[in-house]
């Protein structure tokens, strides 16, 4: 499973996201959809069906995770059965054939997860929601705003337009070395990389953070500067 690049309408739409929350997760919490929302990638939200969870064993769970495009959720764009390994080395494994019947977990081929591609969102959330079933959506709600591998770091910026007196604050940014991924604003980006010295994403643009000077900026191809700004550690209303 590999999530789609950000070009086209996904790279139009980079030029928005750091400065509008995605609506997409405001939906979530306001409406009953079937399935629960765990994670945007570029133009694609990761789901897992409600009522698909299913406890096989002590260490594995059985669900269906949804790919489901952004701006067209209804049809789902597609439904994938898996099974979870919830032992210490979180692992997924896809079903293929006959879903119907009960899984043989010893005929199944468990691979590592990864962040952008659905995996981690399916396997994470079915090993915690069918540990603490009364929680599921809040579950579901952590993961989509502040999920990510252990290393994950947060900062808030707050952006200048080139020439304009206009400030944008505390648009988040997170960030994984490990997992080298870039989220903005709940939408995790296939355009992102981290380094020892910046994070950056963008597919036509650029934006470049750095790491120890704490600064944002984004430039055009050509080279221009288009936004610049300062980002905090702290969230800005606790500033």
């Amino acid at each position: 499973m590999k999530a789609a690049p950000c070009t086209g309408v996904g790279a139009v739409l980079l030029a928005f996201v750091l400065t509008l929350a995605s609506g997409a997760s405001q939906a979530q919490w306001v409406s009953n959809r079937g399935y629960q929302l765990l994670q945007r990638v570029d133009d694609v939200l990761f789901g897992v069906d409600n009522l698909s969870l299913q406890i096989l064993d002590r260490s594995h769970v059985a669900g269906t995770l949804l790919h489901i495009n952004v701006f067209k959720p209804y049809p789902v764009r597609s439904r994938v059965e898996f099974v979870a390994d919830c032992s210490s080395t979180m692992r997924l494994a896809i079903r293929l054939g006959d879903t119907s019947a009960q899984p043989v977990i010893e005929a199944l081929e468990f691979n590592d997860i990864s962040l952008l591609d659905g995996s981690w969102a399916a396997a994470r959330f079915a090993c915690e929601a069918t540990r603490q079933p009364g929680r599921a959506a809040q579950v579901a709600r952590d993961m989509f705003e502040h999920g990510g591998p252990p290393d994950t770091e947060a900062l808030y910026c707050d952006l200048q337009p080139d020439g304009s007196t206009e400030m944008r604050r505390g648009v988040q940014v997170r960030f994984s070395a490990s997992a080298n991924a870039v989220a903005v604003n709940h939408q995790w980006l296939s355009s992102g990389t981290v380094t020892a010295d910046e994070v950056r994403f963008g597919a036509n643009s650029k934006w470049r953070i750095n790491r120890k000077a704490l600064d944002i900026r984004r430039s055009a191809p050509a080279g221009e500067m288009l936004f610049s700004g300062l980002c905090d550690r702290r969230p800005f209303k606790q500033r």
